[in-house]
């Protein structure tokens, strides 16, 4: 029986093999982790979306289902093709640029829309109160929330596992050529920050977020509202 042991240059040569294995498992590995994180953010914000718009679906009618102030004319249509488009003239002619009602972001101003100060954590998973910072010149467009409304039944800023989530939305009224309000679209998005924030200050975190230190990530939706139908 041959009882010769490893060369030197086997061993080598089998520690080399192990070790790029090991480095292909490990960012394997990494990128399912990572993966995985994602999708279950995606998800929450999509449970979170899905929840406030059948929240505000359900709600008679009030403040959170109406434009503020200096929306009061937004009006919104379907074109020839079904198509949701702004209107003009009396017709929806106007495309809906890159989720515009509903945007948290201004890259132009590099403002972001609404950030609670770091102060939602799992003791205090909804934070929504006037030491939220919020700035709603990032987008004019959004409607709520705001402080000037009261959004207790809606809750728009929710901690769910270490990651802070914010709904936004705008209202419309449908159709064009209609003078009537009681049929809407209501434009929602839910989004968050990546890496989660830990600064107080939002100057900081919008800062972070034009260098690219930041993302945002979003998920959005448009929910049908007829006044009188709840």
């Amino acid at each position: 029986m041959n009882k010769k042991g490893f060369t030197l240059i086997e061993l080598m040569i089998s520690l080399t093999i192990l070790l790029i294995v090991s480095v292909g498992f490990f960012s394997w590995a990494s990128t399912v982790i990572k993966t995985t994180s994602n999708m279950e953010k995606i998800n929450t914000a999509n449970s979170m979306l899905l929840d406030i718009a059948d929240r505000l679906q359900r709600l008679p009618e009030n403040d959170l289902l109406k434009p503020k102030t200096g929306n009061e004319n937004r009006r919104v249509g379907y074109d020839n093709s079904g198509t949701l488009k702004k209107c003009s003239g009396g017709s929806p002619s106007q495309s809906i640029l890159n989720n515009e009602f509903t945007n948290p972001w201004n890259n132009t101003s590099k403002k972001l829309y609404l950030y609670d100060k770091n102060a939602c954590n799992s003791t205090n998973p909804y934070c929504f109160s006037s030491s939220v910072a919020l700035n709603d010149t990032a987008n004019t467009n959004i409607d709520h929330p705001n402080l000037t409304t009261d959004p207790s039944n809606i809750l728009p800023i929710r901690s769910i596992k270490n990651t802070t989530y914010y709904a936004v939305w705008s209202v419309a009224y449908l159709p064009c050529s209609s003078s009537s309000d009681d049929k809407r679209k209501i434009f929602i998005t839910v989004y968050w920050i990546e890496p989660e924030p830990t600064e107080t200050d939002i100057s900081v975190v919008q800062s972070k977020i034009a260098s690219g230190t930041y993302t945002i990530k979003s998920v959005s939706t448009v929910a049908d509202k007829v006044i009188g139908i709840e």
